[in-house]
């Protein structure tokens, strides 16, 4: 086995991290609740990019819905952009799967 080989081809890979993991943030994933009352637009290093509230969803008097439908779309744009995170690493790697590079 030619150890030089294996250090260009680890240099490679983790240039290939790197400028992957770069990118994540030219991402976008969009996910919504309530039937498109709360939008939540994020990107793969899951950042909220853009949040849209419908104003039928703006009651004073059920604020707790308000709440639940943010947070259910927020965890729904996190999952995407998780999951749209984690393919495009793969893609980076060559489908090499290393623990904790991910996001």
């Amino acid at each position: 086995m030619d150890i030089q080989y294996l250090m260009k081809q680890a240099k490679k890979l983790e240039k290939a991290m790197a400028d992957a993991k770069d990118k994540l943030a030219e991402l976008s994933v969009e996910a919504e609740s309530g039937g498109g009352l709360v939008k939540v637009a994020m990107n793969g290093k899951c950042d909220v990019t853009r949040l849209t509230i419908d104003p039928k969803a703006l009651d004073p008097n059920d604020k707790a819905m308000l709440e639940d439908l943010v947070a259910a779309a927020v965890n729904a744009a996190a999952e995407k952009a998780r999951t749209a995170a984690d393919e495009a690493m793969q893609k980076a790697t060559g489908g090499i799967k290393i623990p904790g590079i991910a996001g």
